[in-house]
């Protein structure tokens, strides 16, 4: 059967634009590039809106009808189909963003920053989209701020229209069709929730009111347009949420409810004709794989994909599915996906009903009758029915049953329970807390009171960041752990206090990792930033809070369980605060010199060399530093102080490092959300308050050999090179 034959949208698009079929010969023959996409979507675009969106239009439908007669014509993959499609709603996109950007720019000016990200979800996130599907989307811009005018306008107001034009370009329906339908449905809030919201609000929401259903759609999350490295490192914050490090087994009762929504659906709709929504349908074998991801894939970062067949491969290579099941999976999931996509090149709809008459469907599909096809159909879909079913007599472990409540724990989970603040929480926060604390009454007897007041105090910090509630009810064995080392220290309890976060430490502490290098320690920081814009200094430094606290937070749970030593929780302690500084100093010493050009250096002859050094004195030059330790730092440098920088904009080598440290010291003594790094000491520098905040190497010599008081140099005896050109 001729591919014009089956396709009705095909007949109705080459009788208009291709009556002898010579590009659509041509372009059936293969499968366009990524490049090649995107340059059809670059080149000529028309200025004005109406002009765009009819040039959109043409070049989606003949991007469909390309492919559309390859895939008729049994000439491209399953994998060619849904690379070109996500590909062309990506390229359309990045299109009608850019075009937008522009005439809203002209009326309102540019956004202070102007950072957008479009995230991709569902099948356009796994890079796995239909041949006639929609879009689901949402886009997050980075911060609060205006326009530059005439017309200010706050970014809420213009992002939220620059998504509303955007979508509107591709959904709408005209004379010449549509280019993407468009879902925004998915963002946070749903429905009822802005287009657009700044990062802070999208992280917020997700730690507040995130729910489980929404993890699953998380999975697939990626950015498809925009600001990509937004996008990328807003994803990298939300997956605590995403991924627990711990055997997730509280998955099962959002799969579960899942699973009935899914079989009420099918019931209700009668849709067992439906290859994606039916029984043994597309659902059931995504349903299947995104469940194991998310219940192993805060412990296997390798399950941490959004694509499909990439997700099942990495379960096969995981052992966790054995190589046949894995196979199996595969085959059924492309041969329904195939059914699927013929399904919608009749007429270029999103359906995965099976039509009355599957006799051409059939045919296509290369069976001599439709009974033939139904027959296969019926061994495909019974098979993934059997494997999901299979998948759901997977049970949640049960706890053992536990000691009784005294009075005194009983009081104190109740006055919580009926605190006003916690009767106003969300339905999903609320009901998370009340679990919890029933889990707890029997385990915080065992302990003295004092464990259950440093309990709920911690607990008071969370109830809007239900997750933690979550991850403490779900997981036992972090519980018990959490209760033990808040009985042996208050230190510990008023870090998590602090920072909540921190609990996600107590998953997996190994004591085989109780002590790290100082070259561990330096590339486990160089690993966490590497996904941090470099131009971003409000984000470096959070991570590095969140490293220095995390880390240090560790140590101290090792060391009161007595898995380390006092000798070496202060080595560990040192080594984190070197990494820090010297993380601090490389970004201040780029920072400063992308803006006015390199220094001479007069100590050394490598190209590389800051001809910058700190030096650590008091605890840190002696390895001795505690918990509560701020940092006594010297700052050296070997720069000529009088020759000016190599940039467009050039000043004096003595400026420039006066600069970079104090910009050191601004960064390492900046608040953030998580805390600051530390408090900085420069008073053992040279003729301290009154001395150069940094000093060349010649006059701390100088200064060390004629001027320096008896207890300047026995100070300078602890002293050694922590960071910079040691």
């Amino acid at each position: 059967m001729h591919p014009t034959e089956y396709s009705q949208f095909l007949k109705r698009w080459t009788e208009k634009f291709d009556p002898e079929q010579i590009w659509l010969k041509e372009a059936g023959s293969t499968a366009p590039t990524e490049s090649a996409i995107r340059q059809d979507w670059q080149k000529n675009v028309p200025l004005s809106t109406p002009e765009f969106d009819r040039h959109a239009r043409i070049l989606r439908n003949q991007t469909q009808a390309g492919l559309i007669y390859r895939l008729l014509s049994g000439l491209d993959t399953f994998e060619d189909t849904v690379r070109v499609t996500t590909q062309m709603a990506e390229s359309a996109l990045d299109a009608s963003l850019a075009h937008h950007r522009v005439i809203l720019d002209s009326a309102f000016g540019a956004p202070s920053n102007p950072a957008l990200t479009i995230l991709g979800m569902g099948k356009l996130g796994g890079r796995e989209l239909n041949l006639s599907s929609d879009i689901d989307i949402f886009c997050v811009f980075a911060e609060d701020g205006e326009t530059s005018g005439p017309r200010v306008r706050d970014h809420g107001d213009y992002f939220t229209r620059l998504t509303q034009q955007l979508a509107k370009s591709l959904d709408a329906l005209t004379v010449d069709g549509f280019v993407a339908r468009v879902d925004q449905r998915l963002r946070p809030w749903g429905s009822a929730g802005q287009l657009a919201i700044p990062v802070v609000a999208c992280e917020d929401y997700y730690e507040v009111h995130g729910r489980e259903w929404e993890r699953f759609a998380l999975l697939k999350a990626r950015p498809v347009a925009g600001d990509r490295d937004l996008g990328t490192n807003l994803l990298d914050s939300l997956k605590p949420f995403m991924y627990r490090k711990y055997l997730d087994f509280g998955v099962f009762e959002s799969i579960r409810d899942l699973k009935s929504k899914i079989e009420t659906e099918v019931r209700r709709n009668g849709r067992d004709q439906n290859v994606k929504v039916g029984r043994g349908g597309i659902r059931e074998i995504e349903f299947i794989v995104q469940s194991m991801q998310l219940l192993r894939g805060g412990q296997i970062p390798t399950l941490q994909v959004t694509g499909f067949l990439e997700a099942l491969s990495a379960l096969v290579d995981e052992s966790i599915l054995t190589a046949d099941d894995g196979r199996q999976l595969r085959e059924d999931y492309l041969w329904l996906r195939h059914v699927e996509h013929v399904i919608q090149a009749e007429n270029d709809q999103q359906t995965q009903e099976l039509p009355a008459d599957c006799g051409p469907l059939a045919a296509v599909l290369g069976f001599e009758s439709a009974d033939q096809f139904e027959t296969v159909r019926r061994q495909v879909t019974d098979r993934v029915h059997e494997a999901f079913v299979s998948f759901m007599r997977v049970e949640q472990p049960v706890e053992p049953q536990q000691t009784q409540v005294s009075e005194a724990v009983r009081e104190r989970l109740d006055a919580l329970r009926e605190n006003p603040t916690c009767e106003r929480l969300e339905p999903i926060a609320r009901a998370r807390l009340v679990t919890l604390l029933d889990q707890l009454g029997p385990e915080l007897t065992e302990y003295p009171i004092e464990v259950t007041e440093r309990m709920l105090r911690f607990i008071g910090t969370c109830t809007r960041r239900s997750v933690y509630l979550s991850l403490l009810s779900e997981n036992p064995a972090t519980r018990q752990r959490m209760l033990d080392i808040l009985n042996r220290s208050s230190w510990v309890t008023e870090r998590l206090i602090e920072m909540p976060a921190l609990l996600d430490e107590l998953l997996t502490l190994d004591p085989s990792e109780a002590v790290l290098s100082r070259e561990a320690i330096g590339q486990e920081l160089s690993m966490r930033l590497q996904r941090v814009d470099p131009d971003d200094a409000e984000r470096l430094t959070e991570v590095l809070v969140q490293f220095a606290r995390g880390l240090a937070f560790r140590v101290a749970v090792f060391e009161v369980r007595g898995e380390i030593p006092l000798m070496q929780v202060s080595d560990q302690l040192t080594w984190i605060a070197e990494a820090v500084v010297t993380e601090v100093l490389h970004y201040a010493y780029r920072e400063v010199a992308h803006k006015y050009g390199h220094p001479v250096c007069t100590e050394s002859d490598q190209q590389d060399a800051l001809g910058l050094a700190v030096l650590g004195y008091g605890k840190l030059g002696g390895l001795e530093m505690s918990y509560g330790s701020d940092l006594d730092l010297v700052f050296v440098h070997g720069i000529d102080a009088d020759h000016l920088t190599d940039g467009e904009t050039p000043i004096e080598g003595g400026v420039f490092v006066n600069r970079v440290v104090r910009r050191v010291i601004a960064l390492i003594e900046t608040n953030t959300r998580f805390g600051r790094l530390y408090d900085i000491d420069t008073r053992l520098r040279p003729s301290g308050r009154s001395g150069l905040m940094v000093i060349g190497l010649d006059a701390l010599k100088k200064y060390l050999d004629e001027s320096a008081w008896t207890w300047e140099l026995q100070a300078f005896v602890r002293a050694r090179p922590v960071a910079g050109d040691r």
